[in-house]
């Protein structure tokens, strides 16, 4: 009976944290890898499941037989809303580019939302029913939940590992669906037993409901008439779960966007996040206060980083900051789990946790982008977590200096103090003078970290001061955020920079009456020689470019041609135009298009381009959906016979040249690869940037052409990946 009961447990958590990536997986041709994609899943799932958890709640209080019937309602109309799919709701829907955060809540709710309503309520009904048994560890079943975090966590690393390398999307949506039907069958035996063991029982209170994050544990035993919960502890329970699921989404947002864009990392934090529940509510003995004091310290250094912009060394601030939000999960849900109240509150307790997990999803997801031009959600939270440190013993009996109570504002003023100087002195802003500017203001802070609440507020105040802050790479004079992430422009006393986290996106020379393209598309790179190779070949004057960023191919154009740029982010459509060159290039006629490049080209109708140029990476994430043999087959049905296939491969974590050497040999195409890696002092001085580019064609003598325009271009040798939309193993590219 044990074994039915921990085994159906096991599977109902490893289907649900399997969802949400498969999810992801799905939705990527439609919106791209970005983090707000993934931001708006996780609040998806977060409502859902606090849909899930007030089912399981009303549920509870009926007799068991009505229980059980109702119950299974549930469960057929989720097996009739099988198989998973996101295409339930049309591309062609005008929410898509308008609103693509409403456009994704339909399509998870079309395609996933009763399914995992259904998981959602399996866990507190499964112990709510073995809580009625007559077995000798029913007056405990919270050990059911050791069953449920090893799913969990099963599912969070087993997806990317073992799942995603091995499966294609259609496969995994068959054995997901088949394991669901196993699941359904096994939930339906339990009920029975339970029914049969209690047949007319009217369950109290569900013994437990799951909070947010899917992983809670027995709360003290009821010992006769307890209090009633204050709105103060309601407040509290709400508070100590918003901050982790807040943080959680601003950590992952943060790394894979300024730190490391690397299309796993979003694994780390929800990990960290899950296995803080098993540590806080189990056995251990955990000292809050000191974790909280050395989170303090790294969450201090970190503000400044993040005042900074500093991104590198990604060894270091990587690592600093999954410590950080480690320590934060623990030090926050630990006190989450000592407030946990008697038995007779337990349902109350889950269900103000699982509000405040989805208010933290809310608020990343829908408000921030909204209110703030920034990702400053994150170094907010960071603040918060440090005020919230319990105070030890010594804390408390740390005598007050007066210095000391005034610290907060001392803080603030020395901020204020540095913002002035940096702009009236007009000092060269580098990364040291940044760390003695605002490290010293935070130091300040930071000594009165034996009073969480003033820490907290020393903080705050040297972060609104930092808004005044411009940044170490030169002024910024445009910035705005949407869906896609934040896109800012940066001048320095030459030059115009588009920046995205701290990857550069394109060049402008200021005040220039010409049409110079600069570093990755420089005329003496590989761009350089495609576009002269292109004007050579006598192909149709129509060119397309699937990736905007400021428009720099657009030099490249003659009067007779017409360019046409698919762009995903319509803010990027904006600063290519205000500062970019696209308005000085020669080009005949100029479009732009946005929206997905793969949806918009198939629903073009337009003449064969003579090129096509592939150019749509976000920092060093890789669009998996633009490398695949269907994006390929595309591309090559809206090229004119001959014609030019460039992709710019340039990455930092991923070698994609036997994804294109897979591509090439899938449609019988010829491709020479060019490493721009080595530049001299001179080349960089002239505005040059190290790059990596392929050319792909059905005609031989064009690569001819092309190597005798430049030498550096090079046949592509070893093995070969072959990516599809149904299968593509993103770690079989990673840089080992």
């Amino acid at each position: 009976m044990v074994f039915l009961f921990t085994l159906t447990i096991f599977l109902s958590a490893l289907l649900l944290f399997m969802v949400q990536p498969m999810a992801g997986k799905m939705l990527l041709p439609s919106l791209g890898g970005t983090p707000g994609v993934w931001n708006t899943c996780m609040m998806f799932f977060q409502a859902v499941l606090l849909l899930g958890y007030l089912w399981a709640h009303g549920v509870s209080r009926l007799r068991a037989l009505p229980q059980l019937l109702l119950h299974a309602l549930l469960l057929v109309a989720a097996l009739v809303a099988l198989p998973l799919s996101m295409d339930r709701m049309a591309l062609s829907s005008p929410l898509l580019n308008s609103h693509p955060n409403l456009w994704l809540l339909a399509a998870l709710g079309l395609g996933a939302g009763l399914p995992f309503l259904a998981l959602s309520t399996t866990s507190p009904l499964i112990q709510a029913w073995f809580a009625r048994l007559n077995h000798r560890r029913s007056s405990d079943p919270y050990f059911l939940y050791a069953a449920s975090n090893g799913g969990s966590l099963l599912a969070l690393l087993g997806y990317p590992l073992l799942v995603e390398p091995v499966f294609g999307v259609s496969a995994q949506a068959s054995l997901w669906s088949g394991s669901f039907v196993v699941l359904v069958m096994l939930l339906l035996v339990c009920g029975v037993v339970t029914l049969k063991v209690s047949p007319g029982y009217r369950a109290a209170p569900a013994p437990g409901i799951e909070a947010a994050s899917k992983h809670a544990v027995a709360a003290p035993a009821d010992d006769g008439a307890t209090p009633e919960v204050d709105a103060r502890q309601k407040v509290l329970w709400t508070l100590y779960a918003f901050v982790p699921s807040s943080l959680m989404l601003g950590v992952t947002t943060y790394i894979s966007t300024d730190v490391a864009a690397f299309p796993l990392l979003w694994v780390i934090p929800l990990a960290i996040y899950t296995g803080s529940f098993i540590v806080v509510f189990s056995a251990w003995r955990l000292n809050l206060s000191g974790i909280g004091r050395v989170m303090s310290l790294i969450g201090t250094a970190l503000l400044v980083a993040w005042i900074m912009g500093a991104t590198h060394p990604a060894w270091l601030l990587l690592p600093l900051h999954i410590i950080f939000f480690g320590m934060a999960a623990l030090m926050v849900h630990g006190r989450l789990a000592a407030s946990r109240p008697s038995a007779a509150h337990l349902t109350s307790f889950y269900l103000y946790m699982s509000i405040g997990g989805l208010l933290g999803g809310v608020f990343n997801s829908l408000v921030a982008p909204l209110i703030f031009d920034r990702i400053w959600e994150y170094p907010l939270m960071i603040i918060v977590a440090c005020a919230l440190r319990p105070q030890s013993f010594a804390d408390r009996a740390d005598p007050e200096r007066r210095w000391k109570q005034a610290a907060p504002v001392v803080a603030t003023v020395l901020m204020v103090v540095s913002m002035v100087a940096l702009e009236r002195l007009d000092v060269a802003m580098s990364q040291a003078t940044a760390v003695i500017f605002f490290g010293i203001p935070a130091v300040v802070a930071y000594s009165q970290v034996e009073r969480p609440q003033r820490l907290g507020m020393g903080l705050m105040g040297v972060l609104v001061a930092s808004s005044f802050f411009g940044g170490t790479l030169g002024q910024v004079v445009f910035k705005e955020r949407s869906f896609f992430g934040t896109v800012q422009m940066v001048e320095t006393p030459a030059l115009y920079q588009m920046m995205h986290g701290g990857t550069v996106h394109g060049q402008a020379i200021k005040d220039e009456e010409g049409c110079s393209p600069l570093a990755y598309y420089h005329p003496q790179g590989p761009t350089g020689a495609i576009f002269e190779l292109y004007q050579r070949s006598r192909l149709q004057p129509r060119i397309g470019v699937l990736g905007l960023g400021l428009g720099a191919h657009a030099c490249y154009a003659r009067p007779t041609d017409t360019m046409t740029f698919y762009e995903l982010d319509p803010t990027v459509v904006e600063v290519a135009q205000r500062f970019g060159p696209v308005g000085r290039s020669p080009a005949g006629d100029l479009r732009y298009v946005v929206g997905d490049a793969r949806i918009q080209l198939e629903q073009d109708e337009v003449a064969p381009y003579g090129m096509l140029i592939v150019d749509a990476f976000s920092s060093d994430a890789i669009p998996i959906h633009l490398l695949t043999v269907e994006a390929f087959a595309l591309y090559l049905e809206t090229l004119q016979p001959g014609g030019i296939l460039a992709v710019h491969i340039s990455n930092r974590y991923f070698d994609l040249e036997p994804v294109l050497r897979g591509l090439s040999e899938a449609h019988g195409l010829e491709l020479r690869l060019w490493d721009d890696l080595e530049l001299s002092e001179a080349q960089l001085a002239s505005g040059q940037q190290s790059s990596t580019w392929a050319v792909m064609t059905a005609d031989p003598a064009k690569i001819e052409t092309l190597q005798a325009i430049k030498s550096q271009w090079r046949p592509s040798e070893g093995p070969a990946l072959v990516w599809t939309d149904d299968h593509a193993n993103v770690l079989s590219a990673w840089r080992r």
